[in-house]
């Protein structure tokens, strides 16, 4: 899995795309950037969410219900979490639809996991600052460029920590209390 933010929406000019996209950065390496359309009206709200000067309050036309819902998590002491991107299934399992899924969180951890569209779950990652998680599955379906997918491969499994040969006596000894050597 990799993290993304929301970066801002663009025009056609600046995507090579016919249209408005909005741009997901990923949190790693932020050259590596993945467009989605979206339309206008959408598009402006985004972008003005992301100013940083931009004051949304309960009042904001389109943005108050996000607001109230976001309110009404914070208050029960549920959060946003994060966004997970992913792609599932259609109903005859022939098609795959991109899936994107709330993480509420409260306390104790994981509360809930909340079934979102595409635009409802850029909006609130966009107005909570949180990161969205988009599956390999979905990456590979979107780098169409064997180069590209070699490289982001590499750079995956270059990623990785080293295997620790004596992790399994470093945890008996932190578990039984005897840190120290004698």
């Amino acid at each position: 899995m990799n993290k993304f933010c929301v970066l801002k929406c663009v025009s056609s000019e600046e995507s090579g795309y016919e249209g408005l996209c909005v741009v997901l950065a990923c949190v790693s390496d932020p050259e590596f950037v993945l467009f989605f359309p979206v339309d206008e009206k959408n598009a402006k709200i985004i972008n003005y969410v992301l100013e940083d000067d931009s004051k949304y309050n309960i009042d904001t036309n389109v943005l108050g219900i996000y607001k109230t819902m976001i309110d009404s998590w914070n208050s029960s002491d549920r959060y946003l979490a994060g966004i997970i991107m992913d792609v599932l299934p259609d109903e005859n399992g022939k098609e795959e639809l991109l899936s994107l899924k709330l993480v509420i969180t409260d306390q104790c951890g994981l509360d809930c996991l909340v079934p979102v569209n595409f635009i409802h779950g850029i909006l609130l990652a966009s107005m909570e600052s949180v990161f969205i998680i988009v599956s390999d599955k979905i990456l590979e379906k979107m780098v169409s460029d064997d180069d590209t997918k070699t490289q982001i491969l590499k750079k995956k499994k270059s990623t990785h920590f080293p295997e620790d040969k004596k992790i399994m006596a470093i945890a008996k000894k932190i578990l039984s209390g005897k840190l120290k050597d004698k």
